[in-house]
């Protein structure tokens, strides 16, 4: 049985090794265009492509990059300059590109352009460098994608994004790994979106190789930069020998982890643009394949220890390592598979789950998004608990009517998490409420989901309005209440989604939400040195304002109204009365309106002793979309396919 068994499965993999080896003829016909061509794998890929025959336009961002590669390159190979922040420069970009291909088409975009910097602690950081690399490394791919997408519909081509290992796993904080989550999330609704029209979506997950976004020296000037700009208070935290530790080690695991053969990268780019069959992700690099991707499927707990144990301790650090390796001990004995020995673990993980904090009357919740939904039932469940609640709304109307439906304990605000100046006065009058106590919790519940729809139906403008509240509020209001949060060794809850594991529709929605579990897991492993606990709450489907259809309906209506002509008849023209309908009998079919299921997991992870680190809320989740989101992408693919309409021009591809 076993010999039979281990037959097949190399039978699959000859079978896999046939089918990758064929590869598109007519190459010399084929345009591919290339972001951030400067330097790096960009410059490799372009000079590579253009050596196989293939009509290359390599987008730069320096005029002296634009001079290099055309010295290094064929007289077919074309440049052009693009700032991928710059929608300007973009649209112009693909206007020449445009020009170029004619009725042909583009055959592949390559998603490349990206920063590393800056990174560090979260602490370390403000919005606004969220905001500058969150501009190049997603908003700059989405961009950059829609503005060519018609011309690579037309030839029935290939997106290539070039994500990270670290778009699946956080272990450090800083908005690079939210970056790459959220590519990976976009690169997954893309392929949902344009697979019946012949387009492929690849995406490359390289893990740590010598680039200029890997420059240690720059690394090294970066975290300096950080630490000289950090109030001393913060300082004090880490310790005066922090930086300098923190430097050693950045010196050691670039010199281990890191590869300098970048052919490794640009052989799977090759492969995504030029084989007949591409894969949907590749994971060049032996650190991705044997360490990081493993790690990012194994439990939260086993990570934690692995990173927090290779990472410096701050001098504040509350951290105790025996709490640390109790907790990472279940996992181990249930991989062991030692019946009694689960029994045990489960009877432990229930008793340690079941304990409780006290003196409720004494401890602060600042709770986002509570005019309605999740925040307004937690606003008033925790209100009762005794919790001094201090409840934010958008609206007047929201305020009053939760002040009204609460005890005069309960606090309200005015709060736009979209607006930092409004963050900055919600912090005052907190300060002003929780004294030298600090704030215990705070919990990020604010957020919207409109506009969301299939890839190709949005504009850019269309996920920045969903990106500035679900992730970019999320990511401002955190830093700013951190300082009060850590006089509390409190606890942070953020409000993420089923979505921020499976991307199973366009729009910002998807995109945010995995940026909102990477950026809960990097600020856990930064916070935990002082105290503070962060959970993640995944609820499934249930009935709020975020999933109400008529909303979500009028909204498709406008996207669909807006499609120029020729879009609109590649999908057929009974294809948007055959995507409401089905999307309405599936949210009439998983929707709970139990909200309190959500509002559970809320309280648990602001009042158990040992909060977990994820919540499932709602059956669909525990049982079928976490689940789900461990499977091989083509099953995912599948059972989304299976909810969807099919477009009318359909081809097999």
């Amino acid at each position: 049985m076993f010999l039979y068994v281990l037959g097949l499965v190399a039978v699959w993999f000859v079978y896999r090794w046939y089918k990758e080896t064929k590869r598109v003829p007519n190459v010399g016909d084929k345009y591919v265009y290339i972001t951030g061509c400067d330097s790096g794998f960009g410059n490799n890929l372009a000079k590579h492509l253009d050596k196989l025959g293939f009509c290359v336009v390599a987008g730069c961002y320096t005029e002296k990059g634009e001079d290099e590669l055309r010295k290094a390159s064929s007289d077919k190979l074309t440049t052009v300059p693009l700032d991928v922040t710059d929608s300007e420069s973009v649209s112009k970009a693909a206007a020449s590109i445009k020009g170029l291909v004619g009725q042909n088409g583009l055959w592949a975009v390559v998603n490349n352009a990206g920063v590393a910097t800056p990174s560090g602690p979260t602490d370390w950081l403000t919005i606004e460098d969220y905001k500058s690399m969150l501009a190049v490394n997603l908003n700059g791919v989405i961009a950059s994608t829609l503005s060519v997408l018609p011309l690579i519909k037309k030839a029935r081509g290939r997106v290539v994004n070039v994500a990270s290992v670290f778009g699946r796993i956080s272990p450090f904080g800083g908005p690079y790994c939210v970056s790459k989550y959220g590519v990976e999330s976009f690169n997954d609704s893309l392929r949902l979106n344009m697979a019946p029209f012949g387009v492929k979506v690849a995406c490359i997950e390289p893990g740590f190789f010598k680039t200029s976004v890997t420059d240690t020296e720059m690394l090294k000037n970066n975290l300096k930069k950080l630490w000289d700009r950090l109030p001393q208070d913060t300082k004090d935290d880490y310790g005066p020998t922090f930086l300098d530790t923190s430097l050693g080690q950045l010196d050691q695991r670039f010199r281990q982890l890191t590869d300098g053969d970048l052919m490794k990268v640009v052989s799977c780019m090759e492969h995504a643009v030029a084989a007949v069959h591409p894969r949907c992700r590749y994971s060049p690099g032996w650190d991705a394949k044997f360490l990081w991707l493993p790690l990012s499927y194994m439990p939260t707990c086993v990570a934690d220890r692995l990173f927090l144990k290779n990472s410096p301790k701050p001098k504040g650090s509350t951290e105790d390592p025996a709490t640390l390796l109790s907790e990472v001990v279940p996992s181990h004995l249930a991989l062991a598979g030692a019946l009694l020995l689960v029994i045990l673990t489960a009877v432990r993980w229930s008793i340690l789950d079941s304990r409780r904090l006290d003196s409720f009357g004494q401890r602060h919740v600042l709770i986002t998004g509570c005019d309605s939904g999740f925040g307004n039932l937690l606003a008033r469940q925790l209100d009762g608990k005794g919790f001094r609640v201090i409840a934010a709304c958008l609206t007047e109307k929201g305020a009053a009517g939760l002040a009204g439906a609460a005890s005069p304990r309960l606090k309200t605000l005015l709060l736009d998490v979209t607006d930092s100046a409004s963050v900055r006065s919600a912090v005052e009058l907190v300060r002003n409420e929780v004294g030298e106590r600090g704030l215990w919790g705070l919990v990020n519940n604010a957020g919207r989901s409109i506009p969301i729809g299939p890839t190709e139906w949005m504009q850019l403008e269309d996920f920045t309005k969903v990106l500035d509240v679900n992730l970019i509020g999320v990511i401002d209001v955190t830093l700013q209440f951190l300082p009060l949060l850590k006089k509390a060794q409190g606890r942070v809850v953020n409000v993420a989604s089923i979505l921020g594991r499976l991307a199973l529709t366009g729009g910002g929605y998807c995109l945010s939400k995995w940026g909102v579990e990477a950026f809960s897991d990097s600020l856990r492993r930064d916070m935990q040195h002082f105290g503070i606990k962060v959970s993640i709450v995944e609820p499934g489907f249930f009935k709020t304002a975020v999933t109400r259809v008529d909303l979500i309906d009028t909204d498709l209506k406008r996207l669909w109204t807006r499609l120029p002509q020729d879009v609109r008849s590649s999908y057929g023209t009974t294809y948007y009365d055959d995507y409401v309908k089905m999307q309405d009998f599936s949210m009439g079919i998983l929707c709970s309106p139990d909200i309190s299921k959500v509002t559970w997991c809320m309280e648990h992870a602001l009042t158990a002793r040992f909060p977990r680190t994820r919540y499932g809320a709602g059956w669909d989740a525990k049982l079928f979309w976490i689940p789900l989101s461990y499977l091989p992408s083509f099953v995912s693919d599948f059972v989304v396919n299976v909810l969807l309409p099919s477009p009318k021009d359909e081809r097999s591809i």
